[in-house]
């Protein structure tokens, strides 16, 4: 697909230290190594599924808006569709819109008005169109002419001052949202727990604090250790890295020479892949 990167992840969702346990690493001289593996076993997560794991902001680059024609179903025929009217946005989760840019007829950039297109994010992947009763604008005939921009992932490195933590990535919340949050490495302060849901209550330049879901504050009292996220990434998209991760650190040749025996694949591994593989239409 025509995108590029606008603001990469910030961190990987293994750490090292959950990567070396799982290793039974123990020693700190291949840590660049690791680390290093664990990038590469994100990136072929990453694009086996077409799912963003750590939130980052992409821009799918198209030459027109998309526009519905012959041999395209009529909108609205079946209970769920993607109109030919229709953006894909092919990374997911998606998160939210960021803008919808193109070029005009006298070759300045504009901004779409919001209010002229919604997004069906219960989809995978997504999809960006117009609401009832709008029609896209018309752009420059010129490739590249039409931008949409949008942030996707599950989750954020978060690091914690007191009861407060502020966000390293593009994604922001409000007050109100609903929340989790998770660990690699380590645990979360006390008294948070991961993947238990809580709210914002406080958001103000990228650091907020949280209330149990009754509305209460939450006063960290512990400290937080290893790296912690706001958000979850699945498991069964951590597990894969971490044996992708293991796989790369025993094998670290193209081939592999044996004086007996034989080695096998393990076909069930890309299996656990398989709930998050997102298909382009």
């Amino acid at each position: 697909m025509p995108e590029k990167i606008v603001i990469p992840p910030a961190c990987e969702p293994v750490s090292l230290a959950e990567a070396k346990l799982h290793l039974r690493v123990t020693d700190d001289d291949q840590d660049a190594i690791i680390s290093g593996l664990i990038s590469a076993a994100r990136i072929a997560c990453e694009t086996k599924t077409r799912q963003q794991l750590m939130h980052a902001r992409w821009k799918l680059v198209l030459d027109r808006f998309p526009m519905a024609g012959i041999g395209t179903p009529l909108p609205f025929a079946q209970d769920v569709q993607i109109p030919g009217f229709a953006a894909i946005l092919p990374h997911g989760p998606f998160v939210d819109m960021q803008a919808v840019t193109y070029l005009d007829m006298n070759g300045d950039m504009q901004v779409a008005d919001p209010s002229i297109y919604t997004v069906n994010d219960a989809m995978m992947p997504s999809h960006v169109s117009p609401r009832f009763g709008q029609i896209w604008p018309i752009p420059l005939p010129q490739v590249g002419a039409v931008q949409f921009t949008y942030d996707a992932g599950y989750a954020s490195p978060i690091t914690f001052s007191g009861s407060a933590f502020s966000v390293n990535g593009p994604v922001k919340w409000a007050v109100g949202d609903v929340v989790q949050l998770s660990n690699s490495g380590g645990a979360l302060p006390a008294p948070l727990v991961a993947k238990q849901s809580y709210t914002v209550l406080t958001a103000s330049a990228g650091t907020y604090t949280l209330a149990d879901m009754n509305g209460t504050p939450v006063a960290v009292t512990g400290t937080a250790t290893g790296q912690s996220f706001i958000g979850v990434v699945p498991d069964g998209l951590r597990n894969w890295m971490l044996i992708r991760a293991g796989s790369l650190y025993e094998n670290r040749e193209e081939v592999a020479i044996l004086n007996r025996g034989k080695v096998e694949e393990l076909p069930f591994i890309d299996g656990l892949l398989d709930p998050y593989r997102i298909s382009l239409p």
